[in-house]
């Protein structure tokens, strides 16, 4: 009975660790050629019993799309040269969904909304938590990943906290989740966004989180997580709106500023400067 449950167990957390590997039920079954011994139903008993904050936005990596995007304002070229010059056979994002992203940069819309964070230690508010990510790593193009805030989608309308929690269960404390330890409680009620920031058509909330307590940080996601001084920033190679996050960070502790400022990525700028935008 005891070697059942043990065994009961140990299934489960293998399903909630390809939950978070793969990050959709959908694509677990079918990774596993549909071998798999439990219902959509069952699995969806699971992951709500480990307490997980399930997905949101699309199924396509979101740091796939901010590569192509990159690629387009560096090289000021189209859309087409570039996927056909330029881009990994690897990334899977479709050109259809590049162009509505362009398209929606153009016009100044956001239609997707996501949630970045800002996460420190007690009493050091300018050594930031990055890691490298490794979402989009090639051995064949030896590429090592750009660091990057814990960041992913958000649900429109959806409660802050479960957004944050949702966030650090994917990029910070999967294991935590994994093994029924994590504790949503770091994340305090009511908590408001110190900025937001356009990054392609993603409106960003971005929050900052003080951890007094430590953890081990792992994630299938971000690998290398640790804090890292703001001064070290400029020498490493970031995601597309990491940069604008960090310093306005940086300005909002030294002036005191209070309200919730609004920015802009970089990386929207320039496509909006110079590159020559095809639209569907």
């Amino acid at each position: 009975m005891i070697q059942t449950q043990e065994t009961e167990k140990k299934f489960e957390k293998h399903l909630v660790s390809e939950y978070f590997r793969l990050g959709s039920i959908d694509k677990v079954i079918k990774d596993h050629k549909f071998s798999l011994p439990i219902s959509f139903a069952g699995y969806h008993r699971i992951l709500n019993k480990y307490k997980v904050v399930k997905s949101a936005g699309p199924n396509s990596k979101l740091s796939e799309s901010l590569l192509i995007l990159n690629l387009v304002a560096n090289y000021k070229t189209s859309l087409s040269k570039i996927i056909q010059n330029h881009v990994p056979r690897s990334i899977r994002v479709s050109s259809n969904t590049i162009h509505r992203i362009l398209h929606n940069v153009r016009l100044g819309l956001t239609r997707r909304q996501g949630t970045a964070l800002l996460i420190t230690k007690k009493n050091h508010p300018y050594e930031i938590l990055i890691g490298q990510d490794i979402s989009l790593i090639d051995p064949m193009l030896g590429k090592s990943g750009d660091y990057s805030l814990p960041m992913g989608h958000s649900k429109l309308g959806e409660d802050p906290r479960t957004s944050i929690i949702r966030v650090l269960q994917q990029e910070v404390y999967t294991d935590h989740v994994i093994n029924g330890c994590f504790k949503s409680s770091i994340v305090p009620k009511h908590l408001k966004p110190v900025m937001f920031i356009d990054i392609a058509d993603i409106k960003v909330s971005v929050y900052h989180l003080e951890l007094t307590d430590r953890y081990t940080f792992s994630s299938f996601k971000l690998k290398n997580l640790s804090f890292s001084p703001i001064s070290n920033f400029n020498s490493l190679t970031l995601r597309p709106g990491v940069s604008e996050i960090v310093s306005n960070y940086q300005k909002i502790n030294k002036e005191g500023i209070k309200d919730t400022k609004y920015i802009y990525s970089d990386l929207n700028n320039r496509i909006l400067a110079f590159a020559k935008l095809p639209t569907k």
